[in-house]
């Protein structure tokens, strides 16, 4: 039996489900937002990325187009996120960084309906889609992604999720619509715009897939290959950077010898142990019933590719947020290896299959990073809230300050992580028993502490808490 969103009034038995597949839904919602909560309130935030993306909204907010004072171009040369400007109107009425960390936390909870009707769609079982939605909210790879802050591509699977659900449903124009605005929520998601053309050629939608893949393909090449390289103005990305290992700058015959190797040397890297076991522990927990279909998982081998030959090592192994456009594309691929073992293994089973090593991962994971979020003292969060107060909130009010304090202050146009442009800064703000990044220990914090306390006036100090305002 179909289901479609018009159903679910006249069929008792549906409405059940989908009440049921919802409560796990309305759980995670819950979860992912005191996640958000206990790391906003124990100052566990970072700068990077919540200041980031919090002062490139403000900027933006104000005409200042996605600048940033984090890198030294436009942010839309690191990455092509327009789905930020969504945000403009929020931040018009003053929010905050706390607003893009609930908001996510919400949208990919609700990322669960589509999914549900997709799942629906493709098997006509309600238990297997309430099995679909589990899986996927269970998933700790997207718990890594929410626990580290803000990141437009997590909320990604909403879109991803509808347009599934449109292309086994027919709706061609909403299936290339959906699938479209992926695009938006970062440039490399092009990997998923062409497995979801891919589902639409597979289910007849042949001339919409053909648009899909060209245009996400020619999206792609464009903000790559032209746009973002004019707006950093010729200078090369610090991500750019994490993959020049594999063809060193050379000159004359060299540059040849050096192309010629780099293949090898992609496949020595990408081969090595520790990185097999990374796509291997991915894959079980993620994509387990996609191993019926092993070709399909071919559509996972772009986002795969560039997490394991990065030398960046939280994206080699597929942490933090690294992780999150691979989770719709995986849970997708499972779902069409489980919808093809239909017919040979029964539905509880396949329920099992579906579900179990999601749940038994984020289990053994310590979902959400439970118990890692530590609240301050009420002494030390005093001393925090008074040390904070008296920075002034004019725009034009420069800022360093540490880590987890930054995205309190980053609604300004020179906002820096701590010990970046601190000599310069009309305020500085750190913390001894506060969280400190490891660039900003590789910057040399403590070194530069001691600069900042022999050229700046000490106006707080309190419980480890310091606060310096630049002599004029």
């Amino acid at each position: 039996m179909r289901i479609g969103l018009g159903t679910l009034g006249r069929c008792h038995p549906e409405v059940l489900w989908f009440c049921g597949a919802m409560f796990p839904a309305a759980l995670a919602m819950a979860a992912f937002i005191r996640t958000s909560n206990l790391r906003w309130q124990s100052f566990e935030t970072n700068a990077f990325d919540l200041a980031f993306f919090d002062q490139i909204i403000f900027n933006t907010s104000r005409g200042r187009w996605f600048e940033t004072s984090f890198v030294s171009y436009n942010f839309a040369g690191q990455h092509l996120e327009p789905v930020l400007l969504a945000y403009l109107p929020a931040y018009w009425l003053g929010a905050g960084p706390y607003f893009l960390m609930v908001s996510q936390s919400v949208v990919a909870a609700l990322a669960a309906i589509p999914l549900y009707f997709f799942a629906r769609r493709l098997a006509g079982s309600p238990p297997f889609a309430w099995a679909a939605v589990v899986a996927y909210l269970a998933n700790p790879y997207l718990h890594r992604a929410l626990a580290f802050d803000f990141h437009p591509e997590v909320m990604a699977t909403f879109p991803v999720f509808l347009a599934a659900w449109a292309i086994v449903a027919g709706r061609g124009r909403v299936a290339v619509a959906a699938t479209l605005s992926v695009l938006a929520f970062k440039e490399d998601t092009v990997f998923l715009v062409l497995l979801l053309a891919g589902l639409m050629w597979s289910r007849g939608l042949k001339a919409e897939a053909k648009v899909t893949g060209v245009l996400g393909v020619a999206y792609a090449v464009l903000a790559v290959l032209v746009i973002m390289p004019l707006l950093r103005g010729g200078e090369s990305s610090d991500l750019v950077a994490r993959y020049g290992y594999l063809l060193p700058s050379t000159s004359g015959f060299g540059v040849i010898v050096e192309t010629l190797r780099a293949p090898l040397r992609a496949a020595q890297v990408a081969l090595h142990p520790g990185q097999l076991w990374t796509a291997g522990l991915f894959l079980s927990v993620a994509a387990a019933l996609a191993v019926r279909r092993p070709l399909s998982l071919i559509w996972l081998t772009p986002g795969i590719g560039l997490a394991l030959l990065s030398n960046h090592e939280p994206q080699r192994r597929l942490e933090l947020h690294y992780a999150a456009e691979l989770v719709p594309a995986a849970v997708i691929l499972s779902l069409l290896g489980a919808q093809a073992l239909r017919q040979t293994v029964p539905g509880p089973l396949l329920g099992l299959g579906l579900a179990g090593p999601p749940v038994l991962a984020m289990l053994a994971l310590n979902p959400l990073g439970a118990g890692h979020n530590e609240r301050p003292t009420a002494r030390h969060t005093e001393a925090l809230h008074s040390a904070l107060a008296l920075i002034p909130a004019g725009e034009d009010v420069s800022v360093s300050a540490q880590s987890g304090l930054l995205p309190r202050l980053s609604q300004r146009r020179q906002a820096h992580e701590f010990p970046g442009y601190a000599l310069n800064a009309d305020w500085v703000v750190v913390d001894r028993y506060g969280f400190r990044s490891s660039q900003s220990l590789a910057a040399g914090f403590d070194d530069r502490l001691e600069e900042v306390r022999h050229t700046a006036e000490l106006v707080f100090s309190a419980d480890g808490v310091e606060v310096f305002r630049r002599i004029d």
